[in-house]
C-alpha cells in the first residue's frame, strides 16, 4: 500500500490521492478528539441522574415520615373524637338524671305540702272533736291531783319543772358535756331500756330547753314504761303543745289515751283513740286499737 501510494499516477492524480489521504486522516482525527467530550456529558448525565434518585429516595423518606406522623395525628384526633363522643352521652345522662331528679323532688315538695297540711290540722282536730285543749288540761291536773275548772286551766303549755338528775351521774359531769353528745348518750340509754340514766340525761336536756318537744315525749315514755301514767300524761301533754308534727305523734296518742284508761278515765282515752284512727289508720298503733 506504501508502494502503491508512492508512484506517480499517469493520469497527474498523485496530488489527488495525496489529498484524500490527508483528509481521511484529518477526518479520523476530529472523531477521536469528540470522544471525551461525549463521555463527559454522559457521566454528567448519569452523575445528574444518580443525584436525582438520591433526592428523590430522600424526599419519598420524608414523605413516608410526614405520612407517619399524619397517620399518629389522626388516630389521637380519632380517640379524641371517641372522649368527646363519650362525654357527651355522659352530659346527656347527667342531664336527664338531674331533671328526673328535679321532677321527683317537686312531686316530693307537693306530697310533703300535703302531708304538713294534714298534720297542721291534727293538733286542731284533737282540740276541736276529740279532746279540747283546756280538757286536756284539766284531764292532767286532775290525774296529778290539782283538781279544777277547765275555765282557770291556761291554754299555754306549762314549763317543764327542773328535776334532779340521778346520782349515778353527777351533775358537774353533765355540765362538761355539750348537748348533742348529751342526747346521743340518752337515746342509747333509752334504747338499751337503762332508764335511770335515760331519765338524768333527758332532764338535764330538758334544763337547757334543748328539743324540747322531743325530750318531753321520751320523758313521757320513760314514764309510761314505769307506769308512771299522770307523769306520762304531763310529758306528753307538754310535748304536743311544742310540737303536733312529730313522727312519734302516733306512739304519743296512743299512750296518751292508755295512760288515761290505766287512770280509770276510760270516756277520755277514747278521745285520743279515735284521734289516732281517724288521722293515722294505717299506723301500728291504731292496728292495736279494738
Amino acid at each position: 500500500m506504501a508502494a502503491l501510494s508512492s508512484e506517480p499516477s499517469a493520469f497527474g492524480s498523485s496530488d489527488s490521492s495525496s489529498s484524500t489521504s490527508n483528509t481521511s486522516y484529518s477526518n479520523t482525527v476530529s472523531v477521536t478528539d469528540m470522544k471525551p467530550q461525549n463521555s463527559q456529558k454522559i457521566a454528567t448525565i448519569n452523575e445528574t441522574v444518580v443525584n436525582n434518585k438520591t433526592a428523590l429516595s430522600n424526599v419519598s423518606e420524608e414523605y413516608e415520615g410526614m405520612r407517619s406522623v399524619m397517620e399518629s395525628y389522626a388516630t389521637k384526633i380519632a380517640k379524641q373524637d371517641e372522649k368527646m363522643r363519650q362525654l357527651e352521652e355522659e352530659n346527656k345522662k347527667l342531664r336527664e338524671y338531674v331533671e328526673e331528679s328535679r321532677q321527683i323532688q317537686t312531686e316530693n315538695q307537693d306530697k310533703i305540702k300535703v302531708v304538713v297540711g294534714e298534720l297542721g290540722t291534727l293538733i286542731d282536730s284533737i282540740n276541736k272533736d276529740y279532746v279540747p285543749k283546756d280538757k286536756f288540761d284539766q284531764l292532767a291536773n286532775e290525774v296529778r291531783g290539782n283538781k279544777s275548772s277547765a275555765s282557770k286551766t291556761t291554754t299555754a303549755p306549762e314549763p317543764a319543772k327542773k328535776e334532779t338528775p340521778s346520782k349515778t351521774i353527777s351533775a358537774k359531769e353533765l355540765s362538761t358535756k355539750d348537748s348533742a353528745t348529751l342526747i346521743k348518750e340518752a337515746d342509747d340509754y333509752f334504747d338499751k331500756k337503762s332508764y335511770t340514766e335515760a331519765q338524768a340525761l333527758y332532764t338535764e336536756l330538758l334544763n337547757r330547753n334543748y328539743k324540747p318537744a322531743k325530750v318531753n315525749f321520751t320523758l313521757g315514755e320513760i314514764a309510761y314504761n314505769q307506769k308512771s301514767y299522770a307523769k306520762a300524761i304531763e310529758h306528753y301533754k307538754s310535748s304536743i303543745s311544742l310540737f303536733d308534727k312529730a313522727a312519734y305523734t302516733p306512739t304519743l296518742l296512743y299512750h296518751t289515751g292508755t295512760s288515761f284508761q290505766k287512770l280509770g278515765k276510760t270516756k277520755d282515752a277514747q278521745g285520743f283513740y279515735k284521734a289516732l284512727k281517724e288521722n293515722y289508720p294505717d299506723s301500728p298503733e291504731a292496728k292495736k286499737i279494738k
